[in-house]
């Protein structure tokens, strides 16, 4: 009888890195949010800390501004499972990404400046610096 081959089991951390590098590669060809949705689409097992990334990644490279919130939506959801399960490398990753950026931008220019202003607060409560002050200050004047 053969030997029944074992599916290979990836860590989160290695789900995470094939998630970034496909991203990386796909973004040289102006494909990076078509190739994080199929990964979402096609994948019933990421782990949900790499959802979060998922999800972020495409609120940052989404064409469509209303799949651009819907996927900041979801990255929201997953942001603090990201950070239980993922630690010192979601600490690391997150400031390359730019899906908060986005969403600012996106609620500002949609007049929603309560909802902007949220989300620079989760930036700020992420550590992710004075640039996030900055737009907060911004949209304080605009209220």
């Amino acid at each position: 009888m053969a030997k029944r081959i074992e599916p290979c089991r990836k860590s989160p951390e290695e789900r995470l890195d094939d998630l970034l590098s496909g991203h990386r590669e796909a973004s040289l060809k102006n494909e990076g949010g078509k190739y994080v949705a199929r990964a979402i689409a096609s994948s019933d097992s990421l782990p949900n800390g790499v959802k979060f990334f998922a999800y972020a990644l495409l609120a940052a490279d989404a064409e469509d501004e209303d799949a651009a919130l819907e996927a900041l939506e979801m990255a929201e959801s997953y942001l603090e499972v990201a950070r239980k399960d993922l630690g010192r490398r979601f600490t690391k990753e997150l400031g390359e990404l730019r899906f908060l950026e986005r969403g600012i931008a996106l609620r500002s220019d949609r007049g929603e400046f309560e909802e902007a202003l949220r989300l620079c607060d989760v930036a700020l409560g992420l550590g992710l610096g004075e640039e996030y002050e900055r737009k907060r200050a911004s949209l304080l004047r605009m209220t």
